[in-house]
């Protein structure tokens, strides 16, 4: 009988990694933030001209001027989804090999974060202009 130890851990490691990143969830979390990123960027650069210099954004605070922001906080939204995915992605990272449903879930709470971002950058601008 042959025993012998792995020499590298690290292989084992980038095999499982990189067949986690052949995943479709995976695949569509990071093309779909990216999109919508550039959406809401683009977005914010065409009507940037036509927002007010006060935005409602605090819709959690009481009615009037404690709502209102400057312009300049509608990069909040695409800036926390971008770190949201990223946060997601060192997770997953960390436990891909071990819990592959946890990874999935983190890819799609990524997608969907994304998307409310945008979705409120878009109802902000639109409301406004």
């Amino acid at each position: 009988m042959k025993f012998t130890l792995p020499l590298e851990n690290s292989r084992a490691f980038f095999h499982e990694w990189s067949s986690l990143q052949g995943t479709w969830e995976y695949r569509f979390a990071t093309i779909s933030v990216l999109v919508q990123f550039l959406i809401s960027g683009i977005i914010l650069a065409w009507f940037w001209r036509m927002l007010p210099p006060k935005v409602p954004l605090w819709y959690s605070k009481p009615w009037g001027e404690e709502r209102l922001a400057s312009p300049f906080f509608l990069l909040l939204p695409p800036l926390t989804s971008i770190i949201v995915y990223g946060i997601n992605r060192t997770l997953l990272t960390r436990s891909a090999a071990d819990h592959p449903m946890f990874a999935r879930v983190l890819s799609l709470t990524s997608v969907l974060v994304s998307f409310l971002s945008t979705v409120i950058v878009i109802r902000i601008v639109t409301l406004v202009s």
